[in-house]
């Protein structure tokens, strides 16, 4: 695997969104908070589903980017509990998982994600999937990897 490179002038978006990133593994949690950042957005990142969801309480984010195999609480009920509350239909939820399978993207739809990420993460996706959020857009059913 080669070694990313990301530049320091990489544009910067009009509106930092607020994203709250919820990994178990320390490493990666630390680098996708590193990696948007850079970016210029605003992450927020906590490492198990019981502290997303009173990141929740404390500030509403715009993104979560949403681990499923959690410790204690997956994140299938992580974005159930999400969708449950004031304003938690209009967080954009993307899970970030290692777990393949139709199955595991069913349920997802099911718990109310909006998207479908395998880890590791391609980082054009990742951006990509930003920008158009920050711009508005809503990717569609059809754009589950």
């Amino acid at each position: 695997m080669e070694p990313l490179e990301i530049s320091a002038e990489e544009p910067q978006p009009e509106h930092p969104l607020r994203i709250l990133v919820v990994e178990d593994d320390p490493e990666s949690l630390q680098m996708m908070g590193a990696l948007l950042g850079l970016w210029g957005y605003e992450p927020r990142l906590v490492p198990a589903g019981p502290a997303a969801l009173e990141a929740v309480e404390e500030e509403m984010p715009d993104i979560v980017l949403l681990d499923l195999g959690l410790p204690g609480m997956d994140g299938f009920e992580v974005a159930r509990r999400l969708r449950g509350r004031p304003g938690g239909r209009d967080v954009f939820i993307a899970a970030v998982t290692a777990y393949r399978g139709e199955e595991h993207q069913r349920q997802a739809r099911e718990a109310g994600f909006d998207r479908y990420l395998m880890k590791p993460v391609d980082i054009d996706t990742l951006r990509q999937l930003l920008c158009q959020t920050s711009a508005g857009d809503r990717p569609a059913d059809s754009d589950y990897d």
